[in-house]
């Protein structure tokens, strides 16, 4: 059941641990990740008064909760086959369309993983593409307090990447082609959860990971190639014509100087050069 309190409208859910929900280090980052985007999706239908994830504008056009940012934080925790987790998740405001949650693994009693989430409802334009996506406002308002610090953090962090990548571009990059059938969403949108593997895919590493940050930038059609573009803790993910559609960075456990992400104004800049001007 939901339940409203002070930090926002929030939920706990139990799940037993399988296959499915875990890796070789511990709980899956994209299961995380896929099963969490299905909570705030539930929890901004309860709060708009609805049942089903079918959101639209006053005028009747459809509209689709996007992810902006994503922060997930997983420390070493093993012997999870079969455990139960419990899943406390909560959502707030951060103003206009904005919406933040957050959501805190335990098993045990123990805290083994937490996930920020922020979102904005957007749509297609009269093209369908999903180069052309557009914010837009629901029918009616979601009446939630107001963010707590983690998700305001997140989500300043997120407009500072987007000032400093405004313009820029990726020539290189190793390329990859996400699968219609595997990495694109039911309205046709290419999966949040899919740029964690893009991402994962280019980075030849076996160290777990302990953190990672994701801003999403932008979206891509179905047959379109990216270009994954890693540079340290650092990757871009762009379009075959050059532009960023994500910035992601990553924290390894061998990384012991960067345990936790540090908050970052700028992103990488030797490897990207600026957009010719037209």
């Amino acid at each position: 059941m939901l339940d409203v309190d002070t930090t926002g409208v929030g939920v706990l859910t139990r799940q037993r641990l399988g296959m499915q929900q875990l890796s070789p280090h511990g709980l899956s980052e994209t299961w995380a990740l896929g099963f969490c985007g299905d909570i705030h999706w539930q929890l901004l239908a309860a709060t708009l008064g609805q049942e089903e994830f079918g959101f639209r504008t006053a005028d009747g056009r459809p509209i689709y909760a996007a992810f902006c940012a994503t922060r997930i934080e997983l420390p070493r925790s093993r012997d999870l086959l079969g455990a139960e987790l419990d899943i406390r998740s909560r959502l707030a405001s951060l103003g206009g369309a904005c919406i933040g949650s957050r959501h805190e693994f335990r098993q045990g009693g123990q805290v083994i993983g937490s996930l920020l989430m922020l979102s904005t409802f957007v749509t297609h334009d009269e093209t369908g593409s999903n180069r052309r996506i557009v914010r837009a406002m629901p029918e009616r308002d979601c009446m939630l307090p107001e963010a707590g610090v983690e998700l305001k953090e997140l989500d300043a962090r997120a407009r500072s990447v987007l000032r400093t990548l405004r313009g820029q571009r990726v020539d290189e990059g190793v390329r990859l082609t996400p699968s219609p059938s595997l990495d694109f969403n039911a309205v046709g949108l290419l999966y949040f959860v899919s740029f964690t593997r893009l991402a994962e895919s280019v980075s030849n590493s076996v160290d777990r990971v302990r953190a990672r940050e994701i801003i999403y930038l932008g979206n891509l059609d179905q047959g379109e190639t990216v270009k994954v573009l890693q540079n340290g803790t650092e990757a871009l993910v762009a379009r075959e014509d050059g532009k960023i559609i994500a910035h992601v960075t990553v924290a390894r456990e061998a990384q012991c100087h960067s345990l936790a992400l540090e908050e970052r104004t700028e992103a990488p800049g030797t490897q990207i050069q600026p957009e010719e001007r037209r």
